[in-house]
């Protein structure tokens, strides 16, 4: 992985007074440094995610609170709402017989071009981009926090939407009466065939065999999209030599996936 860069001081790719109105806007005040939290922040995470490890948990919910161990201010309610409410703001838009590919078209005009989300393709490994307050405020982020977003607002538009565990790159499937898209949020909402689709995984896989597509297109569940989202951030901490920050993220995995191991370490 390349050098990771950033921290909460929020990298805004050149528009820090739209970033500013934006974040304001929104009803949530712009990221400030870290400061002593007077909650155990711990404690809120695990009781959003919950005890038994194959019980469903709010995904929105416990991602925003991610943040909440580095931040007396933050309140991840305030996050949680914004994004519902644009889920309410589109839904008022769309026809009840509108059909799939066309709330998926005005699920894409909305999130890419009126809300301004895309790529940080300048400062990917900014751990902004992992924190999903951030990605909200900047309206940047990496494909698993961009993806995140996007399915809680195209739910509410009655999207059957789910994240994708690809290998390197995380996605987005659409199910439908006529089959699966698959979407690379990153990629501005791109549909991808199945040829991309492997060509994508042989490059990450790097074997000379064509490995078989379909075990890694199943929709991943919350709770191992909300793993991932973990790893990236302890992979950037760590990179960044951010201890106090990785071991608050190593806390959370461990709360998350209790019976695997390998999150002890």
């Amino acid at each position: 992985m390349a050098r990771a860069r950033g921290s909460a001081r929020g990298s805004d790719r050149g528009g820090g007074g739209r970033v500013f109105r934006r974040a304001v806007a929104d009803g949530f005040p712009p990221a400030r440094l870290p400061a002593p939290v007077q909650v155990n922040a711990l404690e809120s995470f695990e009781r959003l995610i919950g005890a038994r490890c194959e019980a469903p948990l709010p995904l929105l919910e416990a991602a925003a609170s991610v943040a909440l161990y580095a931040r007396q201010d933050f309140d991840p309610a305030q996050v949680v709402q914004t994004v519902r409410t644009w889920g309410e703001r589109l839904r008022a838009r769309i026809a009840p017989d509108a059909s799939s590919v066309s709330r998926l078209r005005m699920l894409n005009h909305f999130y890419f071009d009126e809300l301004g989300f895309g790529p940080d393709e300048d400062d990917y490994y900014c751990v902004d981009n992992s924190y999903l307050h951030r990605v909200v405020e900047r309206r940047a982020g990496i494909p698993i926090t961009l993806s995140l977003l996007y399915i809680e607002i195209g739910r509410a538009i009655g999207l059957k939407l789910a994240g994708v565990g690809f290998p390197g790159h995380f996605l987005v499937k659409l199910a439908m009466s006529e089959g699966a898209l698959f979407i690379d949020v990153f990629g501005r909402g791109q549909t991808l065939s199945a040829e991309a689709l492997r060509a994508r995984l042989k490059a990450v896989l790097r074997g000379s065999d064509e490995p078989p597509l379909a075990p890694y297109l199943r929709a991943a569940s919350e709770r191992e999209v909300l793993a991932r989202l973990l790893r990236n951030l302890k992979a950037i901490h760590a990179e960044n030599e951010d201890w106090p920050a990785l071991l608050e993220i190593q806390h959370r995995l461990v709360a998350l996936l209790p019976d695997v191991p390998e999150e002890r370490r």
